[in-house]
């Protein structure tokens, strides 16, 4: 918190009063949320038609913003006429916004979470700064946003669809634009068609799109096509498959145009099934010219999802089922899809069966060669029974992200030319899944040297000592989880999971399951054992190392709390997946009391995570945490907050109640689903 003189009997020559920021009365009200976004009243922004003149030596620092530059979301901040004054020069409303953020980071403030800022004690110009005055920032990527995937329980899901969270809604919007995007979408739910909840919903979202729109942010909305093929309660188009396409086309379009100025609609097409080639691309044409028709200033895009197993053969080609949108409306803009922490370079670990994403990449290169409109768009977290749901700390995430755009500049297949769109699927923030987005959005304004720039500047004030640290543990990430697969053993399953790799429907990584053990030979166990059960504990070993080091910095306040809880629940999540399946191997080895002792084993490290999960739980940083870890009725799939299973552990415990079924115990298993 900023020191005040109100709060001292003096304020001496080098004690900071506040911080003025004075702004052009068209840019005072989005410099005002970005100023929201420190939670710290010495922040003030006051409307001036001329805020040069107002920045006079006194004890507040001082920032004027000024709009007179001629270029695109751009800023340069130069040093004003005296000791703590600095003019930012603008282009427009965006380029203001981030040139306000960005010297307030030169003094010190990061704006990690759209709920919580580090806040410096005294704020000062940072001296390595200075080679950023008199520097012209342009974008390097177009169009750089997140899909918040409000059809999952997160934070942006109540903040934008249930009734009464404007003001964090309001904050969410800053934040992006803070971290220098320009760009949100959300996904529409189910209930947007119901008659009873339209209006309601209707009238909410317009505020919305007019806050955000105030702040030069361009909005978007996805809505799935085909609702058979709809897994969790989205807005579909054609909700029922018994009737004719064309006019459920024609009165659901409307719900979601009328009335309200989305600036792009994108359709998406569900996972694990099919159409018929043909009747597909005549109904994505058939959509984007209705979307077309009502919103005739919207672009319309279509989500080239990821299934390696769905695949058909049309016009002469083999291709990947989502690819047929290359076929439909020519004006339809591609949003090409990875997931979780893969990349378009690296190993897929198998995930939807694939095992890299080439094909794609291979797609989205074409599209940028041709100079032709299409989105790259990956994920900073999955949520279902993978990451941040167990929880484990994954800053994988941003190396990945980086590394796409970093090949993706290089490749010779892109000819020289740029990425134009860069969306981020991003779902939740908490347990320091802040960090994924923060670096993501800010890379595609400037691309970093290495993705351990991006760690710096997010941790830069209190978590310095963490830098290099967390870099070593992200690449010990990297060739465990990633190169070695490792990832499907940390992550976990729930019941539906598993009922769909029996029809061999796989989203995650698939993994030999506890339960699949008594069926495999002799011979096959102890290979199992010898080569994943064994890295999994060399691994379970490099974490919990690498956690005592971090735990023992010099680092203190909420955030290196929360990060020594991140590093500490991920290493004990290592050593109980190595635990399990070990103690598994005995019983079935026919070592009775090495499995009791495993088991043992396994409870103690469920309970110290749980001690974990209770201290976390305490100190989150939403005001609206406790709908995160709560079961409770929503408009989603899910009737519980996106963190409820990552609090209440049902992972691990459904796992150690598996390991008790397998030594013969009569145990209720946690489903983990719903």
């Amino acid at each position: 918190m900023l020191l005040s003189c109100a709060a001292l009997a003096a304020c001496g020559d080098d004690v900071v009063g506040g911080i003025r920021i004075g702004a052009a009365p068209e840019l005072a009200p989005a410099i005002r949320g970005i100023a929201a976004l420190t939670n710290d009243r010495a922040v003030t922004v006051v409307a001036d038609d001329d805020p040069v003149a107002t920045s006079k030596p006194d004890h507040d620092l001082r920032i004027a913003i000024v709009r007179d530059l001629q270029c695109v979301e751009c800023y340069r901040i130069d040093a004003g006429d005296h000791d703590g004054a600095w003019i930012v020069h603008a282009g427009d409303v965006l380029g203001a916004q981030y040139g306000a953020a960005a010297m307030l980071e030169h003094l010190g403030f990061r704006f990690r979470s759209p709920y919580d800022t580090y806040t410096p004690w005294a704020p000062r110009f940072d001296p390595s700064a200075a080679a950023d005055l008199g520097v012209l920032h342009t974008p390097e990527i177009r169009v750089r946003g997140l899909q918040l995937h409000t059809i999952h329980p997160i934070e942006a899901y109540f903040a934008l669809w249930e009734p009464g969270h404007t003001d964090e809604a309001d904050r969410i919007f800053s934040w992006i634009v803070a971290s220098r995007g320009n760009f949100v979408q959300w996904v529409a739910l189910s209930d947007a068609g119901d008659p009873g909840r339209h209006d309601e919903w209707a009238a909410s979202t317009k505020i919305l799109l007019d806050h955000a729109h105030a702040l030069g942010l361009r909005t978007g909305i996805n809505v799935q096509m085909y609702g058979q093929a709809d897994l969790q309660s989205g807005f579909d188009l054609a909700p029922d498959k018994t009737m004719a396409f064309a006019p459920q086309l024609d009165a659901r379009v409307p719900l979601v145009t009328d009335g309200l100025p989305f600036d792009v609609y994108e359709v998406s097409f569900g996972e694990f099934s099919g159409a018929e080639p043909q009747q597909f691309v005549d109904d994505l044409s058939a959509s984007a010219q209705a979307f077309h028709a009502h919103a005739p200033a919207a672009e319309i895009h279509a989500l080239v999802h990821v299934g390696a197993n769905l695949r058909v053969n049309y016009m002469g080609q083999d291709l990947l089922f989502y690819f047929l949108v290359k076929f439909a409306d020519a004006s339809l803009v591609p949003d090409i899809h990875t997931v979780m922490f893969y990349d378009l370079y690296e190993d897929a670990g198998g995930a939807y069966h694939h095992q890299d994403f080439s094909e794609h990449r291979a797609y989205l290169l074409e599209r940028i060669a041709a100079g032709a409109r299409a989105a790259y768009f990956p994920e900073d977290a999955y949520w279902v029974a993978f990451d941040d749901s167990i929880p484990i700390y994954l800053p994988l995430y941003v190396r990945s992200r980086w590394l796409d755009l970093d090949r993706l500049r290089g490749d010779p297949a892109a000819q020289g030319k740029p990425l134009d769109e860069h969306l981020i699927f991003s779902s939740g923030w908490e347990w320091g899944y802040w960090l994924h987005d923060y670096a993501s959005l800010r890379d595609s304004y400037h691309h970093a040297g290495a993705y351990r720039d991006l760690i710096a500047d997010a941790f830069a004030g209190d978590l310095d000592a963490a830098v290099d640290p967390i870099v070593a543990w992200t690449e010990s990430e990297h060739d465990a989880l990633l190169t070695g697969r490792l990832v499907a053993y940390l992550a976990s399953r729930d019941l539906i999971i598993d009922a769909g790799r029996e029809l061999g429907i796989v989203s995650q990584p698939d993994r030999v399951r506890l339960q699949d053990l008594p069926s495999m030979s002799a011979e096959a166990r102890d290979a199992f054992g010898a080569d994943v059960v064994a890295r999994l504990a060399a691994f379970a070993d490099d974490l919990e190392a690498r956690a005592r080091a971090i735990d023992a910095l010099a680092m203190r306040g909420r955030w290196a709390d929360e990060l020594r809880d991140d590093v500490d629940i991920t290493a004990l999540r290592a050593r109980f997946a190595a635990t399990t399946y070990r103690a598994a191997l005995d019983q079935l080895a026919g070592d009775p009391a090495a499995y009791q002792r495993g088991h043992d084993a396994a409870a103690d490290l469920l309970s110290r995570a749980g001690d974990i999960v209770a201290r976390r739980r305490a100190a989150m940083h939403s005001p609206s945490s406790a709908l995160y870890t709560e079961r409770g009725g929503n408009h989603t799939l899910y009737q519980y907050g996106y963190l409820f299973n990552a609090d209440t552990l049902c992972f691990w415990n459904r796992e150690l109640r598996q390991l008790e079924q397998l030594a013969g115990a009569t145990v209720h298993v946690p489903d983990c689903l719903l």
